[in-house]
């Protein structure tokens, strides 16, 4: 019997950057927890963006936020890992050689810039409905910073390899949308929070379900006996699941919900006959 079910948001359950989630959904979930089932949203959004689309279930389920770094479960945090500093620190600083990249830092509270962009503005604050806003500096939020996101007006996967061969020795750099890479603490991946979950409610990867759509979700398709991945992701990110499903267009997880769904009640109907 399935237990637990972890999802992606951007390019799994949404276009990238939206919040409005069919409302069906939220009653699947909650009809899911009535029969023992955890479902957890995973994401590389800062918490206040991930809530802004589940927080009217919040109390039912968990959050895999900053690609891992912090997680929630039921609103209390659990697994709460910060960068470096000594490390960020250099980070930030070869980063000023990368003019493409616009650096966003991410810690409990919100997605902060340290210089005013119209853009990036609207698309942290209105589009994806984080908290945060512009500082004059990034240093007072070095010893609580959760991950580190570039966004690149072209494709980030131009950028990728040269980031990750600099970096991929002190920190996790994953690809995680067209025009994002994050970074955080070798620790903090989705695989890990899922596993976090498996060991505190007792489930196995056999009763465990896992969507996702890009490269940043391949530690935690690797979770999961039933892993998912979206038509629309990457042919080498397809690989690493065991099926696939359809997109967000066509609500395609809620559709595997659904049939979870049916099948337990289904099979709590039988035992009561």
């Amino acid at each position: 019997m399935i237990r637990l079910i972890v999802s992606d948001i951007d390019g799994t359950l949404l276009p990238e950057g939206a919040t409005n989630l069919n409302p069906e959904y939220f009653d699947v979930i909650r009809r899911l927890a009535d029969h023992g089932v955890h479902f957890a949203a995973a994401s590389g959004r800062q918490l206040s963006s991930v809530r802004s689309v589940f927080q009217s279930v919040e109390d039912c389920i968990g959050y895999i936020t900053d690609n891992g770094a912090y997680v929630l479960d039921k609103g209390k945090s659990v697994l709460e890992r910060d960068m470096c500093r000594k490390d960020l620190q250099e980070l930030l600083q070869s980063l000023k050689g990368l003019p493409e990249a616009k650096v966003v830092l991410s810690n409990r509270e919100g997605f902060y810039l340290d210089q005013y962009d119209e853009f990036m503005c609207h698309l942290l604050y209105e589009e994806y409905r984080g908290s945060g806003g512009v500082l004059d500096s990034f240093d007072d939020y070095l010893d609580t910073c959760l991950k580190i996101s570039l966004y690149f007006t072209d494709d980030s996967s131009i950028y990728y390899p040269r980031i990750r061969e600099e970096w991929s020795d002190r920190f996790a750099v994953n690809i995680s949308g067209a025009k994002w890479i994050d970074i955080c603490d070798k620790e903090s991946t989705k695989g890990n929070a899922v596993r976090w979950f498996q060991q505190n409610l007792g489930v196995t990867p056999e009763e465990t379900v896992v969507f996702g759509d890009n490269f940043n979700d391949v530690t935690m398709l690797h979770c999961a006996e039933r892993s998912y991945a979206s038509v629309l992701s990457h042919p080498d990110v397809k690989k690493e699941a065991r099926y696939t499903v359809a997109s967000y267009e066509e609500d395609g997880v809620l559709k595997v919900l659904r049939q979870i769904l049916e099948e337990i009640e289904a099979q709590s109907q039988a035992g009561n006959v």
